[in-house]
């Protein structure tokens, strides 16, 4: 087994389930998880070389993970448009939803910038510390975006009362 085969079967054993938990958290089903997860690594595999140390790998690989979590519902968005544009009744979700799955729904649509924050900051299981580096930036910055995530969530359930 070679150094590069050892690093990896030790970052899968160490933070699969981080990189499982994340993956779901951002595309919302097991399907999607295990694409994620799988490009990601594939990549990560193919992009070894180029890994410069400034980070820790697993850093890498996760932030890796959550590009290719985004690709993926990048893509599935806009599979939704096209199937839309052909379909005879919207596909919008009914009103009788839970709670839970409009707040879901509203994470979803904020920018990716605060639907990382929200994701990695609130709903994993991450310090706010490690949180932030994983996104790259300050914990005081994660602070502030998730500050303004939350604005925005207040919003559109404001919005959504008054319609």
């Amino acid at each position: 087994m070679d150094d590069r085969e050892a690093v990896f079967n030790h970052l899968i054993d160490e933070h699969l389930p981080m990189l499982r938990s994340v993956a779901y958290r951002i595309t919302g089903n097991a399907a999607d998880t295990d694409e994620a997860i799988q490009l990601a690594l594939l990549s990560a595999w193919k992009k070894f070389d180029t890994f410069r140390g400034n980070a820790k790998m697993s850093s890498w690989v996760y932030r890796i993970t959550v590009n290719a979590s985004y690709d993926i519902l990048r893509a599935r968005e806009r599979e939704s448009r096209k199937l839309a544009a052909y379909a005879t009744t919207p596909a919008v979700p009914e009103n009788d939803s839970s709670d839970v799955e409009r707040l879901e729904a509203a994470i979803a649509e904020l920018p990716e910038l605060y639907r990382e924050a929200i994701v990695l900051g609130v709903l994993s299981d991450l310090d706010g510390r490690t949180a932030a580096e994983r996104l790259g930036c300050s914990p005081n910055t994660l602070y502030q975006r998730i500050h303004k995530a939350k604005q925005l969530l207040r919003q559109t359930y404001r919005e959504v009362q008054y319609e």
